[in-house]
């Protein structure tokens, strides 16, 4: 989960998309439970992945 999470993140950083609150959330989700069964952190991931799909469409 941490490979989906910083990968996405890199992607963030690199179209320079603002969201420090959800890569925040993103990483405290990782060291709270990093394992595939955390729903929160698959939320997270969704909002991420909208936000690029929206700034690349």
């Amino acid at each position: 989960m941490r490979e989906i999470v910083e990968n996405i993140i890199e992607k963030l950083d690199y179209f320079e998309i603002e969201c420090e609150e959800l890569k925040k959330d993103a990483y405290d989700e990782l060291d709270r439970n990093e394992f595939p069964d955390n729903q929160y952190l698959w939320a997270t991931i969704r909002n991420m992945v909208e936000l690029l799909e929206q700034y690349t469409a």
